[in-house]
């Protein structure tokens, strides 16, 4: 149509029809391939797409595209997210990494992909663009489709052999074995029969040797309060993001392994704000959860509000686990302010040493070897407060540190009786 134009003026200026003729005919040309393609209206929609998924997991998108007549050869990018690929088409044929090739589109057109993820987040597929020949085939009518999906990826599973018990329990049902007596399945003693007692505790074997009846003795099955405190204040775009890493791919793995225990699960996350979820139970509860722990983006936390939030969050007779790298001293002294009301807090520090390059210069070294004094006076300061502290290295499995833990508050608990 350029040329059209082009044409009619310079037909103008010189006075001579024959530019004037070769332009008509281009902007004749245009306005058919125009309103041709005007009328070609292709269309995408999922049909069948997941809504979450699992790191490296592979899964089936089928798309539908339809036009109201017969249009000409189409192509539709995808426009995926980094760390989505496709790794399998069927129903057309892939031109690069994201743009499908579909051929001529008639009433409709289905598409499968597989389409695999790598790197835990939310992941987006859409809004797809589609592009679509002209009937002339001068030139590619494009069309955006609103269609899109997001996808929750949730970190690989983490097998855990250890989990770390709440001192305290609640009312609600669970795995755990209260140290009160009551109803429930786990033998605790033996007792001389009162009247009032249930006629099935009563032990038969034993009453039967002594002449009188003794009746059996439970603990009650409980369950508990558990809540994650994950810190992700690292500076960003430095190798320390990977300790924010480290810290939601073992907290995934707590929160899968404390619901299998049907504990009542909590999160608090520190990165560029201060987000809390209370405890609590239910597959949506426990959905919001990982959505919130997988959206943890490595920053700097506004700490004028942030402790009496994580205060509020994480009371009493919740279990606090912290995952921290422990490089804000604000964080140790919301643990300290945590422990002196009470609250059973436990510490997982995520070693950072492992990530710093070694330091070359005479004065590097200096400020390396104060680094690693500041931060055993932390954890001194920590556990002189009760905190038990263990740190994960990058070469042990996450059972080193819980296991570690688990020893030092049993410990605690028979010395205090």
């Amino acid at each position: 149509m350029t040329a059209g134009l082009v044409g009619l003026a310079v037909a103008l200026a010189v006075g001579n029809s024959a530019p004037a003729l070769v332009g008509t005919s281009f902007l004749v040309l245009g306005i058919i391939g125009v309103a041709g393609g005007q009328a070609l209206r292709v269309r995408a929609e999922f049909i069948e797409a997941p809504v979450s998924m699992i790191e490296n997991e592979q899964r089936t998108v089928r798309l539908r595209f339809s036009s109201d007549g017969q249009a000409a050869r189409t192509y539709a990018r995808l426009n995926l997210s980094a760390g989505l690929r496709i790794v399998e088409v069927d129903g057309a044929k892939l031109i690069g990494s994201q743009v499908l090739m579909l051929g001529a589109v008639g009433a409709r057109e289905d598409v499968a992909l597989t389409i695999g993820v790598a790197g835990w987040g939310r992941h987006n597929i859409g809004p797809i663009d589609l592009f679509t020949e002209s009937p002339l085939g001068m030139f590619d009518v494009r069309r955006r489709s609103p269609e899109n999906r997001t996808w929750v990826v949730i970190p690989e599973d983490v097998a855990l052999h250890r989990l770390l018990s709440p001192l305290e329990t609640n009312l609600h049902v669970g795995d755990l074995v209260s140290r009160k007596r009551g109803p429930g399945s786990e033998f605790a003693d033996l007792r001389s029969y009162r009247p009032g007692d249930d006629p099935r505790n009563i032990n038969w074997r034993v009453s039967s040797r002594s002449g009188e009846l003794w009746v059996n003795e439970r603990h009650p099955e409980r369950n508990g309060d558990v809540v994650l405190l994950v810190d992700g204040q690292v500076e960003s775009g430095t190798e320390l993001q990977v300790l924010v890493d480290r810290s939601v791919r073992l907290g995934a793995a707590l929160l899968q392994g404390h619901a299998k225990r049907h504990h009542r699960l909590g999160l608090i996350t520190l990165d560029g704000t201060c987000r809390w979820i209370g405890p609590g139970i239910g597959e949506n509860h426990r959905r919001r959860l990982v959505e919130q722990l997988i959206s943890v983006i490595p920053g700097q936390v506004l700490w004028e509000a942030a402790e009496r939030a994580v205060i509020r969050a994480a009371k009493r007779p919740a279990m606090v686990i912290a995952l921290t790298p422990l490089l804000d001293s604000n964080v140790a002294g919301v643990i300290h302010s945590l422990r002196r009301s009470g609250v059973d807090i436990s510490v997982v520090e995520i070693d950072a040493s492992s990530e710093l390059s070694p330091p070359e210069r005479g004065d590097r070294q200096l400020g390396r070897r104060i680094w690693v004094m500041e931060r055993e006076r932390l954890r001194q300061r920590l556990t002189g407060a009760g905190v038990p502290v263990a740190v994960w290295k990058d070469v042990d499995s996450p059972d080193v540190p819980l296991s570690q833990l688990d020893l030092w508050r049993s410990s605690w608990q028979r010395q205090l009786g």
